[in-house]
């Protein structure tokens, strides 16, 4: 459905986003997560074609999106600061979207509010953050797109509405077939609703898995050795973060199976327990290893 290839983007001493392949299935909410300055936004508004790429090119559908108008009226966009249209009325808002979008659908417009209860008669400058949020995915959400671009859409909300919105996603998808690409730094949330997760950092990719094979390749490990750990254990390939408290040693790791585990045993350990990491902790040790 999306495929992102060989892309780059650079700024004045800066290269934002480097070399990206990335592939994202019709049907797939892909969380996109990592520290600030990462390139999350760079590489989103570069999907939607506000950012050109120095090199590389994506692809919705098998087509280029480079001014390519009719693909984006498939594409939803909803960016992390919303002041586009902020001289302008919401009711002024919806008779653009009605010229822009041949599949702009009013009723699901009012439908979304009579969840969110937006006065429609507000200018969007007047609007709170979080109310302007809901706005710009109220809009993207009535027009109907086979393809969602999300930049931090839950901020600002407070914790009833982020349900609601996390609810009304999900459900588009289930009922549409719609794919997303969400970036968030409430990863709980992500954690909650994503089929596949993407680690950038440094404008690269670290990490891009589906949520449940991350959740079975990294683990915590706390090991007990009945002597001492072998020689160089601190320094075993599978481990990225090692920590010793008297004799019990803290593992993370990211190449969790029966092998390591048979390693382990092999080598002396007396006790091994196992430990899941939430999506925060996954991104904090895979960045800081």
């Amino acid at each position: 459905m999306l495929q992102i290839i060989n892309v780059s983007k650079s700024f004045p001493g800066k290269e934002a986003i480097k070399n990206i392949n990335l592939e994202v299935r019709k049907g797939t909410i892909m969380g996109l997560v990592g520290p600030n300055g990462s390139g999350k936004s760079t590489l989103l508004r570069t999907i939607v074609d506000i950012y050109t790429p120095d090199s590389g090119e994506v692809q919705v559908n098998g087509c280029n999106v480079k001014d390519n108008f009719k693909l984006k009226q498939t594409i939803g966009y909803v960016a992390d600061r919303n002041d586009f249209f902020n001289s302008y009325k919401i009711n002024d808002i919806i008779k653009y979207y009605k010229l822009a979008y041949d599949n702009f659908d009013i009723d699901k417009f009012y439908e979304l509010n009579a969840v969110f209860e937006i006065p429609i008669n507000k200018k969007l400058s007047k609007l709170s953050k979080g109310n302007a949020s809901r706005v710009a995915f109220m809009f993207a959400m009535s027009s109907k797109p086979e393809l969602l671009i999300l930049d931090e859409p839950t901020s600002g909300l407070d914790p009833i509405v982020k349900r609601k919105f996390l609810q009304l996603l999900v459900e588009d998808v289930s009922e549409r077939g719609s794919t997303v690409v969400i970036s968030s730094h409430n990863l709980s949330d992500l954690e909650s609703i994503c089929d596949q997760v993407v680690f950038l950092n440094n404008g690269e990719i670290l990490k891009d898995n589906t949520l449940d094979n991350l959740k079975t390749s990294m683990k915590k490990l706390q090991i007990i050795f009945k002597d001492t750990a072998p020689s160089g254990f601190e320094s075993w390939p599978e481990f990225i973060n090692v920590t010793k408290l008297g004799r019990s040693y803290n593992i993370i790791t990211d190449n969790y199976n029966e092998e390591l585990l048979a390693k382990l045993k092999v080598n002396g350990a007396l006790f091994i327990e196992e430990l899941n990491l939430s999506l925060e902790d996954m991104l904090i040790f895979s960045v800081d290893k």
